[in-house]
């Protein structure tokens, strides 16, 4: 009891006082009390295993953060082409070189993104942008070219009958449909036929079947082309995504993050 009250530095008597406060807590005796010397009993042994244990984890707790060093869980949501081209192999490298960060990634439509990131259930999302909101900032990530798919019959944007053709898009939640059917009103084609599937595979197919024609973004024609035509007007332009991070939400994590992302 004395060693021990030389490394508290305290007097012994207060030790003493803390071990029987602590078994009137417990309810437990944790020694026995021999001649003016201490033995521990069966109960003191359990309790010192789980006492040891939680001690080390505070120790860890109380270093696990360093200076300039990122640590922490980053909840990202991201537009289905920024997770499909941008992301991949930029999030690889940013947890290689930051191994003490985590990230939970989703993908979700643009008004879904803003309104988590407003809820606070996202720190960061990359959605189309850029945003005006008193409680958002934004940073330009990317832009993402957009292309008209359609039959291999049709040769040019010119040849398109637009009151007699199916225009197979996402829903309304969809940025890439709200840019298109923008396109669309610039060039007169008022109340298009739409159809609305949610799914690349599925508008090419009944684009390669010849049931209609549809605006695909790039990263999303990578691959197979078999039986479509792709068509790119100029007056097409690119949707731009961008970073959108909570005023009040910045992190040394995010910023890092942010700048990680956007390194050549």
């Amino acid at each position: 009891m004395v060693s021990a009250a030389r490394r508290m530095n305290c007097v012994a008597s207060n030790i003493t006082a803390r071990l029987k406060e602590l078994e009137q807590i417990l309810g437990q005796q944790l020694f026995e009390r021999e001649k003016g010397r201490l033995v521990v009993t069966p109960a003191g042994r359990l309790f010192y295993r789980e006492a040891a244990e939680v001690v080390t984890r505070a120790r860890r707790l109380s270093q696990m953060f360093e200076p300039d060093v990122p640590a922490g869980v980053l909840a990202v949501g991201a537009l289905d082409v920024a997770m499909r081209s941008f992301l991949p192999d930029r999030v690889a490298a940013f947890l290689k070189a930051h191994p003490r960060m985590e990230l939970n990634l989703f993908i979700r439509p643009s008004y879904t993104l803003e309104r988590m990131l407003i809820d606070g259930e996202l720190d960061l999302v990359l959605t189309d942008g850029p945003i005006v909101h008193s409680l958002l900032d934004s940073r330009f990530a990317f832009d993402e070219a957009l292309h008209l798919v359609v039959p291999p019959h049709i040769a040019t944007v010119d040849d398109i009958d637009w009151e007699k053709t199916t225009i197979f898009l996402f829903n309304t939640d969809c940025f890439y449909r709200r840019h298109f059917e923008a396109w669309l009103a610039r060039r007169g084609v008022l109340n298009p036929v739409v159809q609305t599937i949610e799914s690349y595979d599925v508008i090419r197919a009944c684009v390669q079947a010849g049931l209609g024609i549809s605006c695909f973004p790039h990263c999303m024609l990578r691959e197979n082309r078999n039986g479509i035509k792709v068509l790119s007007p100029a007056d097409l332009e690119p949707g731009p995504v961008c970073f959108v991070w909570r005023r009040n939400g910045v992190s040394p994590s995010l910023t890092r993050f942010v700048a990680s992302m956007t390194e050549n």
